[in-house]
């Protein structure tokens, strides 16, 4: 009987001690927690306390960035003023001009996506608009082009400006062989995206067209000339000076007719008088060519004055050595004419 009364206590007390020490537990995995979350906190999130701050209304502003997309000096026109939409314009064709001067042309910093007008070129891609300017920079050599700031005027219409300048321009066009210079109009239009949707030339005026003769820098017979002189003949057969259809082969420039034109327009000066009084025409130069291929008797036969006889005899003697004539298997001495062309143009 006295176990059975004592069995109940001790079955208490061992609950208890049970019950304490899942109590430690629970603490154990809660601080585990604690720790766990604040090396969370710590490690990976910036300014962690926020998340204890009570939440600050914040206005939110909402900003349409659609028309910012493409970087220019001409966005948000609409809140800019004439004085302000004008200076941006100077700068954007300035900077649109001065990029081409130097060689570069970027269509996808200056046009739109798709340009709808080109001069006479319609709807045309980035690629297809550079292959077009290139092709067009082709036929104008020497291109000078000073863009008229004060002439500049412009219009807003709806998200567009139009603008329209003069410029003067000065180029060589090879396919006609014809020296250009004049004053162009221009009508640039600028999309809501700041970049060129349309570029023509709409206007011209004070324009000088000069057709430049071909280089007719050619050979040509002593007799083919007026005004033989006799003194460039010598009673001394050895010395003797022989017409160019009395010969076998010929006189010629080194490397032929090519490098003889290439030597005239490389080396040639056209006289400043000459050019500011519009002299041009051909000077017509007597010369022989030695045995040794060497140039000499140089002589102006019908010149054009202003200098331009001068600057033709000037080109014969600096010649260099020429192939000689040859008669019967020998070298001889030949007469020979050379015409040499000046034209304003060069």
């Amino acid at each position: 009987m006295e176990n059975n009364s004592f069995r109940p206590e001790e079955e208490n007390e061992n609950k208890s001690l049970i019950q304490k020490d899942r109590s430690l537990l629970y603490m154990g995995v809660v601080l585990g927690i604690i720790i766990l979350v604040m090396g969370y906190l710590t490690f990976f999130v910036d300014e962690p306390w926020k998340f204890f701050k009570k939440a600050e209304d914040v206005p939110v502003k909402v900003v349409d960035d659609s028309a910012s997309k493409n970087s220019s000096l001409l966005d948000e026109t609409a809140s800019m003023s004439d004085d302000e939409v004008r200076s941006s314009l100077v700068k954007f064709i300035e900077a649109f001009y001065y990029d081409q001067s130097r060689g570069y042309f970027d269509p996808p910093s200056y046009f739109a996506n798709i340009t709808e007008t080109f001069f006479n070129f319609h709807n045309l891609t980035h690629s297809r608009l550079k292959e077009i300017y290139w092709k067009r920079r082709e036929d104008t050599e020497n291109l000078r082009r000073v863009w008229i700031v004060s002439s500049l005027d412009f219009e807003r219409q709806g998200g567009r400006i139009t603008a329209t300048y003069w410029a003067k321009e000065t180029y060589f066009r090879p396919s006609s062989r014809q020296q250009y210079s004049g004053s162009i109009r221009y009508e640039m239009i600028i999309g809501p995206d700041g970049k060129i949707v349309s570029l023509r030339d709409i206007d011209a005026r004070d324009e000088v067209i000069n057709t430049v003769e071909p280089d007719t820098t050619t050979l040509e017979p002593a007799g083919s000339v007026p005004a033989e002189d006799p003194s460039l003949e010598s009673p001394s057969p050895e010395n003797k000076i022989y017409e160019v259809s009395a010969v076998d082969v010929q006189p010629e420039f080194v490397g032929g007719q090519r490098e003889l034109i290439k030597y005239v327009s490389g080396n040639i000066k056209y006289p400043l008088a000459a050019r500011q009084n519009n002299i041009q025409g051909k000077v017509y130069v007597n010369f022989v060519v030695e045995k040794d291929g060497s140039v000499s008797e140089v002589k102006v036969r019908q010149g054009i004055g202003g200098g331009c006889d001068e600057e033709a005899a000037r080109l014969l003697r600096n010649s260099p050595k020429w192939k000689p004539g040859v008669l019967n298997g020998s070298p001889v001495r030949v007469n020979m004419v050379l015409p040499i062309t000046f034209q304003v143009g060069q």
